[in-house]
């Protein structure tokens, strides 16, 4: 690959990796949405879906949550279509070497988060000194090394990688390229475990019960299951609710109070929200994110040493959803503008309504939106991408950005508006748990309809019976259909579940050693 190929790649690379992060979080760097994208700059669309949807059901399960580094899905999932267009167009080339990409990305990662620690010493310094604008600055130097980062790490994998990857893969006997594809069909059992896992298997079973029986036997396709699968759910919340007493009359208004923000202040800080994430680290977490967010509410409310101090104050620790960050920006907005109006609000009193909010926002905003909306239309993109269908990456991404953007305006405006007593009012009414659980039941049937089609366990045996050859992987799915996929996502499960460190890896390895021996002495 030319040098100034792979260095466009690289850019392309590192302005779509540091979103997941740095900018959005709008979901643009998941491989089914940028695995496409890389395929299409390389002139190969076709193994760009094959191996972004691949990927991405490899790593539907896999989330950082709170400051946690997984293997990396969007890095993976770009370089791995890099590697296979490179090998000749071979999508199992960039499968197999999906997670131990992910793995290296989790080193990207730890160095800038390391950087990080540093710049935001270097914005405390800035800030105590009078300088509270340091605090753009400083969040703008972050970015730059996230993108720097990214961009270095793809552009010596791309240049380097792909020449030694195309030789590499030409010289393996047939028998292991086999094996590498068997195991890049099993893969996808990883990612299905790990959604089993997150979405509550011992409690929701009997839905991905159902799920089997509609795909294994009846032959229903994913949008039709996730159809069905949303009523069911309708119907168990609606049933669950026919003998509830309704309530009138019940709501309070939020009480009418002087103020100095406008439309036109919410709005900014509802742009300035998607960055909160650039300044990542393990002292503060997304503490320069949050108080970049807020620096022109604050400016507008004090002057001075006190503008200082609050910059200052809103650098310390914190960490949520970046969805539902919003709403802690707007309660936080609220309070910050009393105080600044003479009213009985302390600093510590602000920072412990920050604090207690994260809780219930990360947990809704991690089980919800990573485990249902990311998962749910990524695993419907992803099963499109497969079969070749170029329009994969819009059904992914559309969905994504309007619940993302919805989510961040609404959050700003009500948080702002009603405070905490809307997270009150929520909790009161258990809302937020009947709206996960009804989310959990989609996301069983629509598992068991990904396991059906995309989780590829087949034996190769045949017996010769009184001169007729009997194939044993036929014979057991006249008994029951699929059940070696639905076994291998349950072994898994049972792996990830008893080993939650070293889960992931274990069933890494199992999936490699099952597809190359099964290739090498012939059973799969």
């Amino acid at each position: 690959m030319s040098f100034m190929m792979a260095l466009l790649l690289a850019v392309v690379m590192g302005l779509l990796l540091t979103e997941n992060l740095g900018y959005g979080h709008i979901q643009i760097s998941r491989p089914v949405f940028a695995g496409p994208i890389i395929g299409l700059l390389m002139g190969d669309l076709e193994t760009g879906l094959i191996v972004g949807g691949t990927v991405e059901m490899m790593f539907m399960g896999v989330f950082p949550v709170g400051g946690s580094v997984p293997p990396n899905a969007q890095f993976a999932g770009m370089m791995s279509t890099v590697l296979a267009i490179s090998s000749g167009g071979n999508p199992e080339v960039g499968i197999a070497l999906a997670y131990p990409i992910g793995v290296f990305a989790q080193f990207v990662l730890l160095l800038d988060y390391n950087v990080n620690l540093l710049i935001i010493h270097r914005a405390d310094r800035q800030i105590m000194g009078g300088k509270a604008s340091a605090v753009n600055q400083n969040l703008m130097l972050c970015l730059l090394c996230m993108f720097s980062c990214w961009v270095l790490s793809s552009f010596l994998g791309i240049y380097l990688g792909s020449t030694w990857v195309e030789s590499f893969y030409a010289g393996l006997p047939e028998w292991l390229r086999q094996g590498l594809s068997v195991a890049g069909g099993i893969m996808p059992a990883m990612g299905m475990a790990m959604l089993l896992k997150m979405m509550d298997f011992r409690k929701f079973w009997a839905f991905l019960m159902v799920g089997y029986v509609l795909t294994a036997y009846l032959n229903m396709n994913i949008l039709s299951i996730a159809i069905l699968s949303t009523g069911v759910a309708v119907a168990v919340y609606m049933l669950g609710n026919s003998g509830d007493k309704q309530q009138s009359g019940g709501d309070e208004k939020a009480a009418k109070a002087a103020r100095v923000l406008d439309k036109k202040d919410l709005a900014n800080m509802n742009l300035r929200s998607m960055f909160v994430g650039a300044c990542l680290n393990y002292e503060r977490y997304l503490g320069l994110g949050f108080s970049y967010a807020m620096y022109p509410v604050l400016k507008k409310l004090y002057k001075g040493d006190e503008l200082n101090a609050a910059v200052l104050r809103h650098t310390e620790f914190y960490n949520t959803h970046p969805w539902m960050h919003n709403l802690i920006l707007g309660v936080t907005a609220a309070l910050e503008e009393q105080r600044s109006l003479g009213n009985p609000i302390s600093e510590d009193a602000i920072s412990a309504t920050k604090a207690g909010l994260m809780g219930p926002t990360a947990g809704f905003g991690d089980s919800f939106f990573k485990g249902v909306v990311v998962t749910i239309t990524g695993a419907f993109a992803a099963g499109l991408a497969i079969d070749g269908n170029p329009i994969a990456p819009v059904v992914f991404i559309i969905p994504n950005l309007v619940v993302c953007f919805l989510v961040r305006y609404y959050g700003t405006k009500l948080g702002y508006e009603y405070g905490t007593k809307l997270i009150v009012k929520m909790r009161k009414t258990n809302i937020i748990q009947k709206f996960v659980d009804g989310s959990t039941i989609v996301g069983m049937m629509v598992t068991a309809g990904l396991i059906t089609n995309y989780v590829k366990v087949n034996l190769a045996t045949v017996f010769n019976m009184s001169g007729k050859e009997l194939v044993l992987n036929d014979l057991i799915n006249s008994v029951l259909p699929k059940v070696l996929p639905y076994s291998v996502v349950f072994i898994y499960y049972y792996i990830l579940k008893k080993n939650a460190r070293y889960g992931i890896y274990i069933t890494l390895i199992c999936s490699f050693a099952l597809g190359i021996a099964g290739a090498y002495f012939k059973v799969l």
